[in-house]
């Protein structure tokens, strides 16, 4: 797995450019690991109200113009997205592997394509929302009643 030599204190607050150098918004809280490491971004991008774009970190540039990613604003509006104030959803993390070709562990089952767990980003279930500074905060399992 590719890592990032940003904390989480270093990445929350910064402005996010797509690979044309476009602002795509704030990154507003992560998904964090025991150890602190960020795992996901959650991004303002202001196109839609009272949710954040989920965005994996290993996609993340530094560069001179700063942060960046190596998509386009247009596929970053279609990305799986997170309400504010609630986790992300567990029986949505497959989504969220496939939507951005990523490699998943075996706790992600729904995932198209599985690799060795110390070479995955682990999915939010398993992770710490960063601005909560707890790990309480669970996603929601999905009821279909």
């Amino acid at each position: 797995m590719a890592t990032i030599s940003l904390t989480a204190e270093e990445l929350t607050g910064r402005k996010l450019l797509d690979e044309t150098g476009r602002d795509i918004g704030a990154i507003i809280d992560l998904y964090v690991d025991d150890d602190g490491r960020p795992h996901w971004l959650l991004v303002d991008t202001g196109f839609f109200p009272n949710f954040f774009s989920v965005i994996p970190v290993t996609d993340v540039l530094v560069t001179d113009r700063g942060l960046e990613v190596h998509y386009t604003m247009e596929k970053l509006t279609g990305a799986p997205n997170n309400m504010k104030d609630k986790d992300y959803a567990a029986h949505r993390e497959g989504t969220l592997y496939d939507y951005y070709r990523l490699e998943a562990p075996a706790s992600v089952a729904e995932a198209t394509r599985h690799g060795p767990a110390d070479k995955v980003l682990l999915p939010p279930s398993e992770l710490c929302r960063f601005s909560t500074l707890s790990c309480e905060n669970k996603p929601t399992e999905f009821n279909a009643e």
